[in-house]
């Protein structure tokens, strides 16, 4: 009987916590912020959206996609926020000439809903395209904000 109380009380415990705040999918790698040829500069953002512009200053094509996803910050480590709805993207890609620069945004209150007050942060895949028959070389970038 005092395990199935104990296993009650720890479950209540454990689940406390889960409505408040934000809602986490566990601690986050570091993500590169800028790199020497391509960089995030965020011109807009409010609780449930944002524009940013993607500048290429390199000789290369870059080439990305519309997902992307948000991470916030807890306590100095970064956690993966959970999607409220289920989250859809237009599958399709882009390419930014070389040296130049082009507008980029969404609505993310659609997925992650109205963000409370707190320091956040986007992340985007890209591929570096060096020639016509180059792979790609993937560089992952985080553009940061906040939200007061």
């Amino acid at each position: 009987m005092k395990r199935i109380i104990a296993l009650a009380l720890a479950a209540i415990f454990l689940l406390s916590g889960c409505g408040a705040g934000n809602r986490s999918l566990g601690v986050s790698e570091e993500f590169i912020t800028d790199t020497d040829i391509l960089r995030l500069k965020i011109t807009e953002v409010s609780s449930e959206k944002i524009a940013l512009e993607i500048i290429n200053e390199s000789k290369c094509e870059i080439g990305y996609e519309e997902f992307y996803f948000l991470e916030f910050d807890k306590d100095g480590e970064w956690h993966r926020l959970s999607p409220k709805h289920e989250a859809s993207f237009i599958e399709v890609a882009y390419i930014l000439e070389k040296e130049s620069s082009c507008t980029w945004g969404d609505n993310f209150g659609r997925i992650y809903g109205n963000l409370p007050e707190g320091k956040y942060r986007l992340i985007k895949y890209f591929t570096i395209f060096e020639n016509e028959n180059d792979p790609g070389e993937k560089v992952t970038l985080a553009a940061q904000f906040v939200i007061v």
